[in-house]
């Protein structure tokens, strides 16, 4: 069962950045199941995986295609992308303390941020793009 569900309140307008956040909300998804199933180590080390590189993938290529139309809020942008990996860096290194109570956390926090940067940073990027003829 999906937590998250997409909707086109959370599209930029830019299909290549709107497919790849439907790819990181699934991504939050699995992670909610595996946390609610109780799954066990690997499933949860095979998503944690596949979520950490996915979102540094897509965070790289969204930087790019900012800094490739000079974007006026890239700084902002950027800020914001740090701050997630050094808070899941953070979060991941508590997975060796205590793995369910970590697990929950970190399902807690891409779920709120995920939902929140796209909604609140990366939707206003969608109209500056389509200007330059970004489809």
């Amino acid at each position: 069962m999906d937590i998250l569900k997409w909707r086109t309140s959370y599209e930029t307008g830019i299909p290549s950045m709107d497919a790849q956040h439907q790819q990181l909300i699934s991504l939050v998804n699995q992670m909610y199941n595996i946390v609610r199933d109780h799954e066990g180590d690997a499933a949860l080390d095979a998503v944690l995986g596949e979520m950490s590189e996915y979102a540094k993938k897509h965070l790289q290529e969204e930087e790019a295609l900012l800094r490739e139309h000079s974007y006026p809020d890239i700084n902002d942008q950027e800020g914001d992308h740090a701050k997630y990996l050094e808070q899941i860096k953070v979060l991941y290194s508590e997975l060796e303390k205590d793995r369910e109570t970590a697990a929950k956390n970190i399902y807690a926090f891409l779920r709120s941020w995920w939902i929140t940067h796209i909604v609140g940073m990366d939707k206003k990027y969608g109209p500056f793009l389509q200007e330059k003829g970004v489809r």
